[in-house]
């Protein structure tokens, strides 16, 4: 599972779903554990969504969902709804995505995932930008859901921080700055990109 996800963060997609394959294949030789299984078979619309292409990944997560749903594999299950919200972002039903992460966040916050939480916490960032971005400008309504975004940002960051995962944070304060950048805040837009270049240079000492 390693040797995929680092295929993944390479951008070897093509090499990532091969081995994805094959190792879904070696657990169900092997009887392998149910959650190993399920999680094993997420990495493909993980896969999917790196290349950006979240859709092709559909089937897999609601099967997965479904799956871990009936014998009761929490974490795998919050996870399945990420992805499956990732596509709902990606064909643009922004408030579907956004109603179906509030309803499941504070549970999904109990497994004391920080991983988990990070990744729901991004997606559901994506969620309020794109809901943003549909709304009229200079609108109460719109800036609610800036204000939103931002909010869901940080508390992805904290996340990633907590599990040091400084590709994390780096995208999420890429995303603060181009909000800020946007709404002509250019101080703190300066200030997150900053940031971002201080996270990205101790991670590389």
């Amino acid at each position: 599972m390693v040797e995929v996800e680092l295929q993944t963060r390479r951008g070897n997609y093509s090499k990532a779903l091969v081995l994805q394959e094959q190792l879904v294949a070696k657990q169900n030789r092997q009887e392998a554990d149910i959650a190993q299984q399920l999680e094993a078979m997420l990495l493909k619309a993980r896969i999917f969504d790196k290349a950006g292409i979240p859709q092709k990944g559909f089937s897999v997560a609601i099967r997965v969902a479904s799956l871990a749903h009936k014998v009761r594999v929490v974490p795998v299950l919050w996870e399945a709804v990420g992805a499956i919200c990732r596509i709902l972002v990606s064909v643009k039903q922004f408030d579907a995505a956004v109603r179906l992460l509030e309803s499941v966040l504070p549970q999904a916050l109990e497994c004391d995932d920080g991983g988990l939480a990070a990744y729901l916490f991004s997606c559901l960032a994506d969620g309020h930008m794109g809901l943003a971005g549909q709304s009229k400008d200079g609108s109460l309504q719109r800036k609610e859901r800036l204000s939103r975004t931002l909010e869901s940002l940080d508390r992805a960051f904290t996340e990633y921080s907590r599990i040091e995962d400084t590709k994390g944070q780096c995208e999420m304060l890429a995303k603060k700055a181009t909000i800020m950048h946007l709404n002509g805040d250019q101080v703190l837009a300066n200030d997150c990109a900053a940031k971002y270049l201080d996270t990205r240079r101790a991670a590389k000492e």
